[in-house]
């Protein structure tokens, strides 16, 4: 996910912005509208602050959304240099089997799977992470110290009341994390801003500029193929 962070002096805001481009076969606009309900909500919850000399910064994501049919997000696409525009097609399976944001961190095209209850799971919001810049934690043990984090990946071990099942062994089946109990924290918001200048007031560009098309199976599609989207 690419994005541009904000520094606004006047109101000590610093904020974080993206468009997400939604297509494929199940991209519609109710749809996309949950997902982005679900990464703003999330993302701002923790209220998160940074120091900047002797001000404290209040930071603010504004994340936008619009789907466009597969010829028009190819065209988009193609012709994309704005660090805050991403895109994402939305299908039923792919060869992950499962919801990616590109084959790295910070790219700002991905295919994410409709069963993967998006926008009602975090799972847009792991992956706004993930398309942020930010990996797994190292840490995959997040007993004793509340909700696990956003980018905490399924498998984690959790207090009871976080996994599958609270009777279970940790670690055993039902025993790891169950992905709606993840939370942002405000050290996964900062750790997004880590390269922010203070002393450079134009926009921090976040991510990188992959511009990669998917086929329907989450397959790589040269931008020069003539495609047909079946």
């Amino acid at each position: 996910m690419s994005a541009l962070a904000i520094i606004n002096s006047e109101s000590e805001q610093i904020s974080i912005e993206a468009e997400l481009v939604f297509y494929g076969k199940y991209a519609t606009a109710d749809l996309a509208q949950k997902i982005v309900l679900e990464i703003n909500q999330m993302w701002n919850e923790p209220n998160a602050k940074l120091q900047l000399g002797s001000r404290l910064f209040d930071i603010v994501f504004d994340i936008k959304y619009s789907f466009l049919d597969n010829y028009e997000a190819l065209l988009k696409i193609s012709n994309n240099t704005n660090y805050s525009v991403n895109f994402v097609r939305i299908e039923d399976k792919n060869i992950a089997e499962r919801s990616m944001m590109g084959f790295g961190l910070g790219e700002n095209s991905g295919h994410w799977l409709i069963t993967d209850q998006l926008g009602e799971s975090t799972t847009a919001a792991h992956e706004f992470g993930h398309a942020l810049g930010l990996p797994h934690p190292d840490l995959l043990d997040f007993r004793f110290s509340g909700n696990p984090p956003i980018m905490a990946p399924r498998g984690t071990i959790v207090d009871a009341d976080f996994q599958w099942n609270p009777l279970a062994e940790p670690g055993a089946l039902g025993g790891t994390m169950r992905p709606i109990f993840r939370r942002v924290r405000a050290s996964e918001v900062l750790q997004v801003l880590k390269n922010l200048n203070p002393e450079n007031l134009e926009a921090l560009e976040i991510g990188k500029l992959t511009n990669q098309i998917f086929d329907e199976m989450g397959r790589p599609v040269a931008l020069n193929q003539d495609l047909t989207f079946e």
